[in-house]
């Protein structure tokens, strides 16, 4: 765990058509940051909200990265619900040493909302 790891929550997700405000992207992001604060700092993470992940089909996103490690977004995190599936996908993530998040060891909302694995750079 040498490395730091961020959660990047995006704040713009929103359902299409959904006029709902505050949006909610922004609310995941609002209860992570503030739930699970003391997970975070015990883990090196940074929890960071971002305008957008261009995961608009299939809101809520997430993305967990760090340096020399696989990064990976998700989507079709529900605010109220999945909190603690982010956490403990993030604490996996935190303890794998290159990032690798087997798809049976994810939680179950994390293995149906994979939309993306990218390789670490050499």
């Amino acid at each position: 765990m040498s490395s730091r790891l961020h959660l990047f929550v995006c704040t713009s997700c929103r359902a299409k058509g959904d006029p709902t405000s505050p949006r909610p992207g922004r609310v995941l992001f609002e209860r992570l940051s503030s739930e699970h604060a003391a997970w975070a700092r015990r883990l090196g993470v940074t929890i960071e909200p971002t305008e957008c992940l261009s995961v608009c089909p299939r809101p809520c996103g997430i993305a967990l990265s760090a340096p020399e490690k696989w990064t990976y977004v998700f989507g079709d995190v529900k605010p109220g619900r999945d909190e603690a599936a982010v956490v403990e996908c993030a604490t996996l993530y935190a303890r794998s040493a290159n990032g690798h998040l087997p798809r049976e060891e994810r939680p179950l909302v994390l293995r149906q909302g994979i939309l993306a694995r990218v390789p670490p750079r050499s």
